[in-house]
């Protein structure tokens, strides 16, 4: 996969960001893969770890996530409006849809739809990845924010599958990431509650909610709080000064 692109071309914020996504979502795409090679196909329709979800719903919904970032990619590319999914019920029929066939195709889908992903990335002209388009949720990003949307399902999806990894196994560099994003999204929240979150052995912190005191204070390992700010833990491994807070739903 192209992970260098001419300055030139693009703003250099714009090259350096894709730089660092393609190469995560590169490593990302090999850690799903190597997880799920791990597990035999009659393991596939076992419980994941996400509730009402099966690993199968989860190989289904991977695979039409990456068809649905090619979408973002050909509408990048062409100017011609292709949104990732016809509409949310939609994608939540094709995802049961998908979940509902025999383990072997579900398996062989979801692997399947990751060249074709890489060949979309590789297609994109370089001017390209500066053009608007739209997420499943609506909002506007740059093209060039498709990988790093792949980032999070790859390496998220993967400790979903429940195959023996957690976000401890999550690249640093990825899960702060993920706290980043996670905090950011919560802190634009009015409900958002006063919190202050710590890892201590990396000396990093981040704070949600209003006020400069009275904050609770969660700390612990950078994988422990991205499971529990990415609603994957009820706050396992994490010391809080007082109540652990609710969270709404980072996405």
């Amino acid at each position: 996969m192209r992970q260098h692109l001419p300055a030139a071309v693009i703003a250099e914020g714009t090259r350096r960001r894709l730089e660092t996504t393609l190469a995560w979502m590169e490593r990302g795409t090999d850690f799903f893969v190597g997880r799920l090679a791990v597990l035999h196909d009659d393991e596939l329709s076992a419980p994941s770890a996400l509730p009402g979800w099966s690993r199968l719903h989860v190989l289904s919904h991977m695979a039409r996530n990456a068809r649905g970032l090619e979408n973002l990619l050909r509408w990048a590319q062409t100017g011609v409006e292709s949104p990732m999914y016809p509409s949310p019920e939609h994608r939540a029929r094709d995802i049961e849809a998908g979940a509902d066939r025999p383990p072997a195709e579900v398996r062989a889908e979801a692997l399947a739809e990751i060249p074709r992903l890489r060949a979309a990335v590789d297609r994109l002209a370089e001017a390209a990845w500066e053009r608007e388009v739209r997420t499943a949720l609506g909002l506007p990003v740059l093209a060039a924010e498709v990988p790093w949307m792949r980032v999070r399902e790859v390496w998220v999806h993967t400790v979903d599958l429940a195959a023996g990894v957690g976000f401890d196994d999550v690249e640093p560099a990825v899960a702060r990431a993920l706290v980043e994003e996670a905090v950011g999204r919560l802190a634009a929240r009015d409900d958002a509650p006063a919190v202050e979150l710590v890892v201590p052995e990396r000396d990093e912190r981040w704070v949600l909610g209003p006020g400069a005191s009275g904050r609770t204070v969660v700390s612990g390992a950078l994988g422990d709080l991205a499971a529990w700010l990415l609603g994957r833990s009820e706050g396992t491994g994490l010391a809080v000064s007082g109540a652990l807070p609710a969270l709404a739903p980072w996405l």
